[in-house]
């Protein structure tokens, strides 16, 4: 009997670490799944700007795209974590995109000096359209684009050695 009763413990021991293993993050319904292609959005920038997809500066090899919340501290590792590195980063536009208000939104590009950087837009989907095509779980959500196309996507945020190694291609 003992063993029986430790047999029974041992698989479910084994089935709960299974299931924590196991990543329910990604919703299996997202779009992008399936579309592959930069999705269509209009972003409302910190400068009083409207930017659309298909306005995004061509000049950049890949496109990164974030969802944030301004006051997340994962998002603000993010966002250091890009500064840090920069320099490994020019060939990369990064679009910052929340639903929190634009006063917070701007405090934070603010406190991470995106302001005026020519590879950074930051702002406000008001139509909720890139979160739509994502379905992400937490923030911050990235999801990395090469000349158009899906290449990878962070749903708890971007390892930026992962990160870099791809954009250096290796």
């Amino acid at each position: 009997m003992k063993k029986i009763i430790a047999s029974v413990f041992t698989l479910l021991f084994f089935m709960g670490v299974s299931a924590q293993n196991h990543d329910i993050s990604v919703d299996p319904t997202a779009p992008y799944l399936k579309d592959k292609r930069l999705p269509a959005f209009v972003l409302n920038t910190i400068d009083g700007r409207e930017i659309t997809n298909k306005q995004l500066p061509t000049n950049y090899k890949y496109i990164a795209l974030i969802f944030f919340s301004p006051d997340c501290s994962h998002c603000e590792t993010e966002a250091a974590n890009i500064n840090k590195y920069a320099d490994k980063l020019n060939g990369v536009l990064f679009v910052w995109n929340s639903y929190r208000d634009m006063i917070s939104i701007k405090a934070f590009a603010e406190k991470f000096k995106f302001v005026n950087k020519p590879n950074m837009i930051v702002g406000r989907d008001p139509s909720y359209m890139i979160p739509s095509f994502f379905h992400p779980k937490m923030t911050p959500f990235v999801a990395l684009y090469k000349n158009g196309s899906l290449v990878k996507v962070y749903d708890k945020g971007a390892d930026i050695f992962d990160f870099i190694k791809i954009i250096e291609g290796k």
